[in-house]
């Protein structure tokens, strides 16, 4: 059946509650300190709960099959995500306001050799409303996976129904999330040495008929996304100590509600990716006799690159060379 981007949300955000209320929910949700401008974690909780909520009752009462969700990647991706959410302990990242900007002024390479991930899995947190897609949904996190060689997804249980993968054949890196309004994206890159490869991507609206077509723009928006998470993790690689609590915690009560739950000492401290960044400026002054006006404020682009290092300059290791706020 037909429907518009308001109908959709609207259902989207009534199975919100229905999953906040189920077994799912207590399973992804951690209770961690509200930042001012990022999304309550207890939001993205809802989000996962909600996913695999909808999953478990619409393979139940056979409104999707199997076969089904293998058709819809980004849908079957989220829900994979979900699950391994759900069963296993996993790290939350805020990336920092600042960094995000610096990295949104940053080129990131075609190759990436050598990307080391520390963690198998994770979340991390992007600043509100700043990335957004072609239908004006927002993005406020994402879920990243690296799946080397060998790596089988997690069998997926709902009653009768079994959902199986198979193995990859080489190292891959996967990312997921859900947007405010309930759209999915996923991607699955695979490392093929020192480059990138991406496959080809569908655009499925689910019967919305006033969903954006354009591949284009999509694209533009997943890319936007990717590289954002990329230099997330290769700035851990490179500033592995750049992970650590606000030494300033401005705390949002928003989502946290009032009685009940978790009191403020028991809830967890946010870990912050880029808390000692520091933004490069530079002013140029005007010179008085020159016909020329004084340039208005613009990034100079940084980029990140591979350096020889070592004995006999053999070892490389990755360098960002940030780029610079120029009259800011």
């Amino acid at each position: 059946m037909n429907h518009s981007l308001a109908d959709r949300t609207k259902f989207y955000r009534k199975a919100l509650k229905l999953a906040k209320r189920s077994h799912w929910f207590e399973k992804v949700n951690r209770h961690y300190h509200n930042l001012e401008g990022y999304e309550p974690f207890s939001t993205v909780s809802q989000s996962l709960a909600g996913n695999l909520f909808g999953l478990e009752s619409s393979l139940i009462t056979g409104r999707l099959t199997v076969e089904d969700l293998a058709q819809n990647f980004a849908g079957n991706q989220v829900s994979l995500s979900a699950w391994t959410l759900a069963h296993n302990p996993f790290p939350v990242w805020w990336l920092d306001k600042d960094l995000f900007e610096a990295f949104e002024a940053s080129d990131l390479p075609k190759a990436i050799a050598d990307l080391r991930i520390s963690v198998p899995f994770g979340i991390i947190m992007l600043p509100r409303d700043r990335i957004i897609n072609p239908d004006n949904d927002s993005c406020n996190w994402v879920f990243f996976q690296y799946l080397p060689q060998g790596f089988r997804f997690p069998v997926m249980r709902f009653g009768l129904d079994i959902i199986e993968s198979m193995p990859f054949k080489c190292d891959h890196f996967k990312w997921a999330t859900i947007l405010k309004n309930g759209g999915s994206y996923a991607s699955i890159i695979e490392l093929a040495g020192d480059q990138l490869i991406h496959g080809d991507f569908d655009i499925i609206n689910g019967g919305v008929i006033d969903a954006n077509e354009d591949r284009d723009l999509e694209q533009q928006f997943q890319d936007r996304l990717e590289k954002i998470v990329l230099q997330t993790l290769l700035y851990l690689q490179v500033r592995p100590d750049d992970l650590i609590s606000p030494t300033k915690v401005s705390v949002s009560t928003k989502g946290q509600g009032f009685g009940g739950g978790k009191a403020k000492s028991d809830r967890l401290t946010p870990l912050i990716v880029g808390q000692k960044f520091q933004p490069q400026t530079e002013r140029t002054s005007h010179n008085p006799h020159s016909t020329h006006a004084t340039p208005r404020t613009h990034w100079r682009r940084g980029h990140w690159r591979r350096v020889a290092m070592g004995e006999g300059r053999q070892e490389r290791k990755w360098r960002w060379i940030q780029p610079v706020l120029v009259n800011g």
